[in-house]
């Protein structure tokens, strides 16, 4: 049983609308969400509408039809309703790792997973499938992988459309109008795509922050009781998009423009929460919250709040003697920064202008405070890297581990690049294509053999052979087109691992070393209007 705080539940005898908000992963990593928690509120806001939680079970397997688990494994958190029994079913989707969930989760709840099986053109189906529509940075970047399957997507920010969805889709249920009927005018709505009516697509921006209400009164969990990190922690979200689009980056080309919450605003959240609710802690949500003009006054407003303080990664060159002092106080125990690259050339390259200097001044600074622990993050498979470019990753590490940190405090993630559709770097397909994919394994090999011994030096790497097999999966998903999407469908009903793409590509028409270079050769199978 999950302990939570301001849950809310309601009596579906006085409702219009059953809205099943679903995060295709399970509670600890759906909960760690920001849009779970605003969208529950804004929409529970509405006495007419029911909005309740969908989260993946913890143990599956897939597909769901070998998965014997009982489908009330899927209810939601709240009324204990299954799938089918809402009206629309609402996914967010964060990452291409997620997609073989969706599936899970639609056929484990009886949903048909193609778009053209809900619909029967001979009779009404009665009751109707629900409405499957998905929104968030993937969706954005690129929707046409899961184009089979949704009915419709938010293309940008949900806040300037969400209420419009809504109204029609009322219209839509109570006065017996027709589905395609009802999409035709869905697809008027700017920053909603319709797969089935392939529409052209304006990105929304909500351009004033200020005008999306943070949810006062949050779920928030009592206890640690899943595995996650962010009980009795309230969540302010600072800023939208990030100012310094580094060219591999969905938020700085997905989400601009860079745009930052009043401070006057989070004050005041702050203070009708502080008053309202009992919490320990409060975690700044944004792509670049030290690029809020006033990050250092928030974070002292948290502290005079007696309040604690949790940050996501932070900019290198945000970094200062102030910075730290107040992140002492706010009781932070790491500080999580990204050099990207060992390189400073390929860090300036791809749009970081940080140099080793920087970085080290930085480290030293961390050292000789009351944090001393840092987790970086470094990405191989850079457009132009060499082999030299891994040496220099290396002598880099060594280097910060002769400053002298504890044992395991300098935590260091290294992954490979996810080339992302409509961003700078979506091309860059090099290291997936067969025959270049020893490359970056060797590169790999190297670096964990040199640095895996290193006393401060806490190296996170996965087992090398399924990091590379899933980045090159990830990828794949990233930039597909309607044909990567019936490979998608042939992949999770033959397994979902690496296996089974390698047999849903042998029962496919397309093979993925050439639809990768169709990609390198500036195929794109999908672009929204600005």
């Amino acid at each position: 049983m999950i302990d939570e705080l301001n849950v809310i539940i309601k009596d579906l005898r006085n409702i219009d609308i059953k809205f099943g908000l679903i995060y295709p992963n399970i509670y600890s990593i759906g909960m760690s969400s920001y849009s779970i928690r605003f969208l529950y509120s804004y929409l529970n806001s509405f006495e007419n509408i029911a909005c309740e939680r969908i989260f993946l079970p913890p143990k599956i397997k897939y597909p769901a039809s070998m998965d014997y688990n009982s489908i009330d494994v899927l209810r939601s958190l709240e009324n204990k309703l299954l799938p089918e029994d809402f009206d629309i079913l609402g996914f967010s989707i964060q990452f291409e790792n997620d997609f073989r969930n969706i599936l899970w989760i639609l056929e484990k709840g009886r949903i048909p997973l193609l778009n053209n099986k809900r619909e029967n053109k001979e009779k009404k189906i009665d009751p109707p499938y629900p409405l499957i529509i998905g929104g968030g940075p993937v969706a954005t970047s690129n929707p046409i992988p899961l184009s089979n399957i949704f009915d419709a997507f938010f293309i940008g920010d949900a806040e300037p459309n969400l209420m419009n969805l809504l109204e029609l889709f009322m219209n839509y249920k109570y006065n017996n109008q027709n589905k395609q009927n009802f999409l035709q005018e869905l697809k008027n709505i700017k920053g909603i795509y319709i797969p089935s009516l392939n529409n052209r697509t304006k990105r929304a921006i909500l351009k004033n922050l200020d005008q999306s209400q943070m949810p006062i009164y949050q779920i928030m969990a009592r206890s640690d009781l899943e595995g996650g990190s962010f009980e009795d922690t309230y969540f302010i979200e600072v800023n939208r998009g990030c100012p310094y689009k580094c060219k591999f980056c969905i938020s700085s080309f997905h989400n601009r423009p860079f745009r930052n919450r009043s401070f006057q605003n989070i004050k005041e959240t702050i203070d009708v929460a502080s008053e309202n609710l009992e919490f320990e802690r409060i975690s700044l949500i944004g792509s670049c919250i030290s690029g809020h003009p006033q990050f250092y006054d928030i974070c002292k407003y948290i502290l005079k709040k007696n309040k604690r303080l949790s940050i996501p990664s932070i900019r290198i060159d945000h970094v200062s003697p102030k910075i730290i002092d107040i992140l002492e106080k706010g009781d932070i125990k790491t500080i999580s920064i990204a050099p990207e690259s060992g390189s400073e050339s390929l860090r300036y390259e791809l749009g970081k202008k940080i140099s080793n200097e920087k970085l080290f001044d930085i480290l030293v600074q961390i050292k000789e405070s009351k944090i001393n622990n840092v987790k970086m993050y470094f990405i191989i498979g850079l457009p132009n890297e060499k082999d030299e470019d891994i040496e220099k990753l290396i002598r880099l590490v060594k280097k910060m581990d002769s400053l002298g940190f504890d044992k395991n405090s300098l935590k260091i993630n290294i992954n490979p690049l996810i080339p992302k559709l409509n961003t700078p770097y979506e091309k860059e397909v090099d290291y997936y294509i067969e025959n270049k994919i020893k490359i970056l394994k060797k590169r790999f090999e190297k670096i964990e053999n040199e640095l895996s011994n290193l006393i401060s030096i806490n190296l996170k790497t996965q087992k090398i052979d399924s990091l590379i097999k899933n980045a090159r999966l990830q990828t794949v998903f990233s930039l597909g087109n309607k044909d990567i999407s019936d490979l998608l469908i042939n992949y999770y009903n033959k397994g979902a691992n690496f296996g089974a793409l390698r047999r849903a590509e042998n029962n496919s028409k397309i093979k993925i070393d050439d639809y990768l270079l169709e990609i390198k050769n500036c195929y794109n199978p999908w672009k929204y209007d600005l």
